[in-house]
């Protein structure tokens, strides 16, 4: 107990000692012609003391005793050091010149810079301008040129080979194998034209397939489930878009299509890209090349056993194939 109350004694001691040991110092910091100073820094040289000076110029500073100098701080002025005199101090700061004129390069290089700036910005936006305006004008004179908005007719034959292979048992003659039915197809799209670069339409057609399974001198054997469903001719039934890739009397096309084929309602994808060549102001011809998909029969056999007893059936399948194609097309 009695090393504590010591202990506390003591410390009453050096704080009361610390605090008579210090010293406020006031004072005020002038410029040019006699300016007060706002702002300025005023530091206790040895100690980490500093205080700022008020719109009037003025400070106050609580210092410790052992501190014998103070330095003042103040922008576009030379740093002043001078030695405490007394209780109240005055700084007359002289101005900077290097400052002011470091200040200035510096001013006129942002300027500078952000002219610069301006210019490429203005280069920029004036270089958009002129790009957009040839734009316009390039549009005009090929709108003038061609018809490139409104409503399209079109009218298109094509030839496809079809990927695949199947067999056909007929009534009488037995078994016949087959490959690409040859489909030759007929179309009419009517479409509406935004622009230059796009157009979208609807429309339909007829398909027949040159090698006619039904074309032979017998039947087709009837025991076939749904063989009746079988046709080599078909009507389609689609929307298509067309892209044209460039202005120019030769342009670019991608075409692309969905359907159905009537009437067993096989479904119809139609992808090809070729060229689309400008007749004349209203009427456009077109070569394409496409991969779509064409109506197939698909004649299979089962054989099944039940009942101790072996039986086979025979069923028809609508089915499509992948057809390469190959199109020819004339527009108004």
């Amino acid at each position: 107990m009695r090393k504590v109350i010591l202990y506390v004694i003591l410390t009453s001691i050096s704080v009361i000692c610390a605090a008579q040991n210090t010293r406020v110092v006031k004072g005020t910091v002038y410029g040019d012609s006699s300016t007060a100073i706002a702002g300025a820094t005023v530091y206790a040289v040895g100690a980490e003391v500093y205080a700022k000076t008020d719109n009037n110029g003025s400070f106050a500073i609580t210092i410790p005793g052992s501190v014998t100098e103070l330095q003042v701080e103040a922008r576009a002025y030379h740093t002043l050091t001078l030695q405490i005199s007394g209780e109240f101090m005055v700084f007359n700061m002289t101005l900077d010149e290097t400052y002011a004129s470091r200040a200035y390069q510096y001013a006129s290089a942002e300027l500078d810079a952000a002219k610069k700036a301006m210019s490429r910005d203005a280069l920029k936006a004036k270089e958009k301008a002129e790009k957009l305006a040839r734009r316009r004008q390039l549009d005009s004179l090929y709108n003038l040129k061609y018809k490139n908005s409104g409503l399209v007719h079109s009218f298109e034959i094509s030839y496809g080979y079809q990927l695949a292979h199947e067999k056909v048992a007929y009534k009488n003659l037995g078994f016949r194998e087959y490959g690409s039915l040859n489909p030759i197809e007929f179309r009419y799209t009517l479409s509406y034209k935004f622009n230059y670069f796009f157009s979208a339409g609807i429309g339909t057609g007829i398909q027949y397939q040159l090698v006619n399974l039904l074309d032979y001198p017998d039947v087709i054997d009837p025991a076939y489930i749904g063989h009746e469903d079988f046709t080599p001719v078909n009507v389609p039934v689609f929307l298509n878009i067309k892209a044209y890739l460039t202005r120019g009397k030769l342009q670019p096309i991608v075409s692309v299509s969905g359907g159905i084929y009537c009437p067993n309602m096989e479904g119809m994808i139609d992808a090809g890209i070729g060229l689309n060549f400008r007749i004349s102001r209203l009427s456009n011809a077109y070569l394409l090349f496409s991969m779509r998909s064409t109506p197939y029969g698909d004649f299979r056999q089962y054989a099944s056993s039940g009942g101790g007893q072996n039986r086979d059936f025979s069923v028809y399948y609508t089915s499509v194939a992948w057809t390469p194609s190959v199109k020819l097309g004339y527009t108004f």
